[in-house]
């Protein structure tokens, strides 16, 4: 083999072993910032996955320029030949085959780094998804404790509504009843706790609600 044609080899091999090493690097990282945030999302870590996804996107694009530099290579034999640096070699073009079969070589190895920067790529997206669901659910939980707490205030406050109707200024007569403040007393709580019952049953009801898509199999001809 020529000697130009074994430093291109050496060259592909590097690029190939360099493309390789950086996305075992960055796999060990993103295992690391997986288990992390499937175990608990914070700040910390929704951090740490947007920089390991732009890090596997950059990677991604110097793979798939890399591979395409390659390809290149080998679409036009001009720029095969002139990989050769003898006069001779320039000139005869009938034999193309052995540094067609060493850019193929270089090609298929740095093709299959970029097989598995795309796996990396898929799981990062497929991680990004799952904490997405997560935070929906974490978010959906505050929002029904919310929903709670405004039925119980308002459960309360119809009671005390109530309560402040009793004690205005106005004579209705049962001011004078021995037990008028038991009997207000007892009717506020009443409404408060049937208010609150209902709206933690209407609450309730409705998370349980299901929607079911249409069954969409028949096509129609």
């Amino acid at each position: 083999m020529p000697f130009e044609l074994q430093i291109m080899e050496i060259i592909g091999e590097s690029i190939a072993y360099g493309l390789k090493l950086k996305t075992q690097d960055i796999l060990m990282e993103f295992e690391t910032i997986r288990q992390s945030s499937y175990a608990r999302i914070s700040i910390e870590s929704l951090r740490e996955l947007v920089f390991i996804k732009s890090k596997v996107d950059k990677h991604h694009r110097n793979a798939d320029l890399a591979h395409q530099a390659w390809l290149d290579l080998l679409a036009y034999d001009e720029d095969m030949i002139g990989l050769y640096l003898t006069e001779h070699r320039q000139n005869d073009s009938s034999d193309l085959s052995e540094i067609e079969l060493l850019l193929e070589s270089c090609a298929k190895q740095i093709a299959e780094v970029c097989r598995s920067v795309y796996d990396l790529k898929d799981s990062v997206q497929n991680v990004e998804i799952t904490t997405g669901f997560m935070l929906d659910a974490v978010r959906n939980q505050l929002l029904a404790f919310e929903i709670r707490i405004n039925i119980i205030t308002m459960g309360f406050s119809i009671g005390v509504f109530i309560t402040a109707i009793y004690g205005m200024n106005l004579y209705s007569g049962i001011e004078e009843h021995p037990r008028a403040l038991l009997f207000v007393a007892t009717i506020s709580s009443c409404f408060a706790i049937t208010s609150i019952t209902i709206g933690l049953y209407r609450l309730f009801k409705y998370r349980r609600v299901k929607f079911h898509r249409p069954n969409q199999n028949t096509l129609p001809l």
